[in-house]
């Protein structure tokens, strides 16, 4: 792995390598969204373009001649805490020098730019498993997929669209039904809750208040939705979740269950969902870079101690 180079690619780089996209066909992470963020980026670095709200990212290649053996693309989010890898592409079925060397360079980028935690998704058993965890990243929990029923019915419930002012009141809800082994990893203060919020990444929110706090949370995106309900009140919330999620409108067909949500993977399975399969949670803690000053020798008058 000595003589690989893993860097960040210069903005004219990472415009030119859309059209070679196809030849790295071989895909590490879970999710693949990458491709809309790897051309909004680099035209949005470029000046060719102006795009109102494109996110910060890093796009990271190893050059073999002309072409890519392999790319990283990872992206900001909200807070600057902690940023997500969108996509890892290799040229070769498997490349755990690669994979190792883009992981380790992508950390070293993002702590240059001031972040805290790497994040990444990862499908359950996958041969690339190990060369993530040379990469630094762990896996500290997972997600379990399942394909979810869906009803035109019209459902009468007490959940409600989510406000801004309702944010502080969803990281209490998280923090009182996430694990404290999990809440370390995710959201050990304020600023990484945002970033947690962020990559959950939903469209629509709808919370259902309780006394006084939130009871329950839903987060509807493109594809997938999640939620998180406080159990102690009554395992009834779950259910009424799930009859809203089956009710919204759009193209969101996957239910996001926790490891630890054991009543939410119960009750989705005694609908009648069928499960897809396992995303692996990744994270890796970095440390903060901060420029040293030169120090620079003073010279000073010799001054007589006291007798």
């Amino acid at each position: 792995m000595a003589d690989l180079r893993a860097e960040p690619l210069s903005p004219i780089d990472t415009a030119t390598l859309w059209p070679q996209l196809g030849r790295l066909g071989t895909e590490i992470v879970a999710t693949r969204s990458s491709e809309h963020l790897l051309l909004t980026s680099a035209l949005a670095a470029t000046g060719l373009a102006r795009l109102p709200r494109v996110p910060r990212t890093t796009v990271i290649g190893i050059r073999r001649g002309l072409s890519y053996r392999g790319i990283l693309v990872a992206r900001e989010l909200a807070g600057g805490a902690g940023w997500d890898v969108e996509s890892l592409r290799i040229a070769r079925d498997k490349d755990d020098e690669a994979v190792t060397a883009l992981l380790a360079a992508a950390g070293t980028e993002v702590a240059r730019r001031e972040g805290r935690t790497l994040y990444m998704r990862l499908p359950q058993g996958s041969p690339h498993g190990a060369a993530v965890r040379r990469g630094g990243l762990m896996v500290y929990t997972e997600e379990r997929l399942f394909a979810m029923l869906r009803t035109t019915a019209d459902v009468d419930s007490g959940f409600r669209p989510a406000k801004s002012q309702d944010r502080h009141g969803i990281f209490r809800l998280y923090c009182r039904t996430v694990p404290e082994n999990v809440r370390r990893q995710e959201a050990p203060t304020q600023q990484d809750w945002r970033a947690v919020y962020d990559w959950f990444d939903c469209d629509r929110q709808l919370v259902l208040d309780g006394e006084g706090s939130l009871a329950a949370w839903i987060g509807i995106g493109g594809r997938e939705a999640r939620l998180l309900a406080d159990t102690d009140v009554s395992t009834m919330v779950i259910e009424e979740a799930l009859d809203v999620v089956e009710a919204q409108e759009g193209r969101h067909n996957v239910l996001v269950a926790m490891q630890y949500q054991f009543e939410l993977q119960r009750m989705a399975a005694e609908r009648g969902y069928t499960e897809l399969g396992t995303r692996l949670l990744c994270a890796r803690r970095l440390a903060v870079f901060n420029t040293l000053k030169e120090v620079v020798a003073v010279p000073a008058d010799t001054v007589p101690l006291p007798h």
